[in-house]
């Protein structure tokens, strides 16, 4: 009965009106495949730039962070007193704390003699800071001093370590212009702080540190015993330690760093601005191409109109040919753009994937888009009067 409505004369009258000027339809493919391709890959981009910020904390062995309250991101964390970590041990439910110390040090590019930062996290390897099997089983090689471990994923520019210790187990530099043994690769991936990412013994990082003094900590890893609450602990922290450290629950912590990048940033609104122009530009294609379709049949449409069809009738033969250029842009444009994030993996070293729900909401800004576009031109039609087009 439904389907009667919408297509009285029998035939599907949309689509032979789309085909019926096969370069016009395929321009329109391609604005909408454009405008696709661009949003949902700015999209996929904006989460994988928020992933990868956070790559070292996700990575971190903790339930509960503790951080200064001066604290403003990774990359500037100012220290506190290493005394607050054992005060909390006395907490209950509080299983271990561990003290880390992090900051960007100058590293010497072997090849060309160049020095670029590299971003360096320090603790005592004899206990656990890091969640990655990876890490797990190469922390007792950071207890010899003057030993780390390098991010794989590291931009290249740093230097060619990776392939120096994957052809011959171990490769050598300086930082801050003390020799450094690279004798392990784990995988976390650069972040808006440094090109890539280093891990060594608090003994090994110190010194190299200005006014390193181990008294004094970076981030503070908090570990519960199971069945606690995290919730409930960092309640009880708040309230018993001095206002000179700030403690959060592990997804607290992640939001708030992600939220940092957003606010103090322009990476949020620069994408969002991409996705929007992406919209106006496939909506004005699609606006053309149908009011052209409009006007190129408006006799044909009058004749229809002029024997008793409806507004209501014509305006749902646009509204299908808007659904069938937002379903025919949408397919080849997620197409494109999985091509665009498989190389943005290989390249920029980015977790750029598809995701279900990215792909919803980009089919629906798509569906809004051709739909809002064929509304619009569809008024001259409403207005038309039979009698004076012919």
């Amino acid at each position: 009965m439904l389907l009667n409505k919408l297509m009285p004369l029998g035939i599907p009258l949309a689509w032979l009106n789309l085909i019926k000027e096969k370069k016009r339809f395929f321009a329109a493919v391609a604005g909408i495949t454009f405008a696709v391709t661009m949003m949902m890959f700015q999209m996929g981009l904006n989460s994988a730039l928020f992933k990868q910020v956070v790559g070292p904390h996700a990575e971190m062995a903790a339930d509960i962070f503790m951080v200064s309250s001066q604290y403003e991101y990774l990359g500037v964390s100012k220290g506190f007193p290493l005394r607050r970590l054992v005060q909390a041990e006395g907490e209950p439910g509080v299983a271990q704390t561990v003290p880390l110390y992090v900051g960007s040090l100058p590293m010497l590019n072997t090849a060309n003699r160049s020095t670029r930062e590299v971003f360096i996290m320090a603790w005592d390897p004899a206990v656990q800071a890091f969640d990655d099997e990876e890490i797990e089983s190469q922390r007792w090689k950071l207890k010899r001093e003057g030993v780390a471990l390098y991010d794989r994923l590291s931009r290249p520019e740093l230097g060619p370590f990776v392939q120096e210790v994957d052809e011959t187990g171990e490769a050598v530099t300086e930082v801050a212009n003390r020799r450094m043994a690279i004798e392990g690769l784990f995988s976390i991936s650069p972040t808006f702080v440094a090109d890539g990412n280093m891990l060594t013994s608090a003994d090994t990082f110190l010194p190299l540190w200005p006014g390193g003094d181990p008294s004094v900590v970076s981030l503070g890893l908090i570990r519960l015993e199971p069945g606690t609450d995290p919730a409930a602990v960092v309640a009880g922290l708040t309230d018993y330690l001095p206002d000179d450290v700030r403690v959060y629950t592990r997804q607290a912590f992640l939001d708030y760093e992600m939220q940092y990048w957003r606010e103090r940033t322009p990476i949020g609104f620069v994408i969002t601005a991409s996705m929007a122009v992406a919209l106006i530009v496939g909506a004005v294609i699609v606006y053309q191409i149908l009011y052209t379709d409009v006007n190129d049949h408006l006799e044909e449409y009058a004749t229809l109109k002029s024997i008793g069809f409806r507004d209501s009738y014509f305006t749902s033969v646009i509204l299908q040919e808007s659904v069938i250029l937002s379903v025919f842009g949408f397919i080849p444009g997620t197409l494109f753009t999985w091509v665009l994030f498989y190389f943005t993996r290989q390249i920029a070293h980015m977790a750029t994937y598809l995701s279900l729900l990215n792909c919803a909401i980009i089919f629906g800004l798509t569906l809004f888009m051709c739909l809002t576009a064929g509304a619009l031109a569809t008024r001259k039609l409403r207005h038309a009067n039979p009698a004076e087009i012919f």
